[in-house]
């Protein structure tokens, strides 16, 4: 019995899989292939489900003195407040702390819903109900796709480029008394106008649309950064555990077929090694989601809030 057959190769483990026949290809060859269901996507949907159905209902019961689910919700919130919101945007942090709450938890809960043995568990129901079992149906840690970190980093960029389009907007109908409407048609040039340094001199007319159109880039440069940064860490762990787990089961191969007994002492190692990488993952799922949420702080507070 080859027991290193199944983990030889360990990319299957690490990247998305579409559920079968839930693949969109043109035939045409024009457009790439669009997935509408993947493990890592049904990862999304239950984490969501599982938030909603928990925090929302502790949200909404209150209560003088916090018991325990509510303690939990209450740290967490503090957390935010008091370690990212406050630090990043002092006097606005409460204007957008539902929003960086809801980063923080829904990053975490993909982190830590990853480090389950949830595919395992779908490829043993997969295959009573008699489903493919070739790749699990759900599982994995959506935030090791690089898909999934791109939309939340597209998410962060959105979110900084509508409240900055909304500020600009206000900002021009109090100041020119312009319609709304039109203020709004202006916003975009008075945003990216804003990323011009105040300067003097000749300098402020021949660096305006050079450092302008550098400080536009800088801001995508920043959401894309915090793209790599997500999926690099939470890849990274993921691999360092498989790889582990790899030569744990071919030193058992080995140990099986009477070949080596190097098993014996190699076995332990590996496992302790495993477990180690096991803690250490738990705190990288925390210190992504912390880093994520902070970042985007950070980023609110430069271009929507300048003063802050």
């Amino acid at each position: 019995m080859n027991l290193f057959l199944a983990v030889e190769d360990i990319t299957p483990h690490l990247v998305d899989h579409a559920w079968p026949a839930w693949k969109w290809h043109d035939a045409t060859g024009k457009w790439p292939d669009i997935t509408l269901m993947s493990n890592a996507i049904a990862s999304m949907i239950v984490v969501a489900i599982i938030i909603v159905a928990i925090v929302m209902p502790l949200a909404r019961r209150y209560s003088p003195v916090p018991t325990r689910g509510k303690n939990v919700l209450e740290v967490l919130v503090i957390f935010v407040r008091d370690m990212i919101a406050k630090p990043a945007l002092h006097d606005k942090a409460y204007l957008f702390l539902p929003y960086l709450c809801t980063m923080f938890v829904f990053i975490l809960g993909m982190n830590l819903f990853g480090m389950m043995p949830i595919s395992a568990i779908s490829q043993g129901i997969q295959k009573l109900l008699g489903l493919p079992t070739e790749y699990p149906l759900l599982g994995g840690t959506a935030t090791s796709v690089m898909t999934t970190c791109g939309g939340l980093a597209a998410l962060s960029f959105c979110t900084i480029a509508i409240l900055a389009l909304r500020r600009f907007t206000i900002k021009c109908h109090e100041k020119y008394h312009l319609p709304v409407f039109l203020c709004a048609i202006l916003s975009p040039f008075l945003w990216i106008k804003s990323f011009a340094p105040h300067l003097t001199g000749a300098a402020k007319y021949i660096l305006f649309v050079p450092m302008m159109l550098l400080e536009f880039v800088g801001l995508i440069a920043k959401c894309f950064a915090l793209m790599i940064r997500l999926f690099a860490n939470m890849i990274a762990g993921h691999t360092m555990l498989a790889v582990l787990m790899m030569l744990g089961l071919e030193q058992l191969q080995l140990f099986v077929a009477h070949e080596t007994h190097s098993f014996l002492y190699a076995g332990p190692v590996v496992i302790m090694g495993a477990v180690a990488v096991d803690v250490m993952e738990l705190l990288v799922a925390a210190l992504q989601a912390y880093v994520f949420t902070f970042l985007t702080a950070i980023f609110l507070a430069i271009y929507v809030e300048p003063a802050h």
